[in-house]
């Protein structure tokens, strides 16, 4: 399976959350690539069998969460018909972060079939259970 993993970070942890992503897709025997989301590969994108999509948890406590800097997410290539993986990173609370980046995603046009929020301080705690199940969405999809 082609997996892509293209991250917006503001201060490197959803980076590196998406190295480690792609190094849980990459050792279960995909071919993966990772890119910023501000410079997606796009043949590698139109040949994606998955795509997987990270962001920062944006917002206080008091105040709500919501995926960071949505406007870079909205700037991406449409990818009408790939499946697409979405997951946040976070300090402390995630809220309801990951259920409003998957609605901004589906907005966009894009099939979301697995979400996950990812504790910055706790990676890779939830990489692999997370790339697992965007992998057998995909493969569930495929067998339908």
């Amino acid at each position: 399976m082609r997996i892509v993993v293209l991250s917006q970070s503001r201060t490197g942890n959803t980076r590196r959350a998406a190295e480690m992503v792609g190094g849980s897709a990459e050792a279960a025997g995909h071919e993966v690539t990772v890119h910023p989301v501000t410079e997606p590969d796009l043949n590698a994108l139109a040949e994606a069998d998955l795509v997987i999509i990270g962001t920062w948890c944006d917002g206080a406590i008091f105040f709500g969460h919501r995926p960071g800097d949505a406007r870079k997410i909205k700037a991406l290539p449409k990818l009408h018909g790939v499946p697409v993986a979405a997951y946040v990173t976070y300090a402390y609370h995630a809220g309801k972060a990951v259920n409003r980046f998957a609605s901004l995603l589906e907005r966009q046009g894009m099939d979301v079939v697995a979400i996950e929020s990812l504790r910055r301080d706790l990676l890779p705690a939830g990489v692999d259970a997370f790339v697992d199940r965007a992998i057998e969405a995909v493969g569930q999809r495929s067998a339908a």
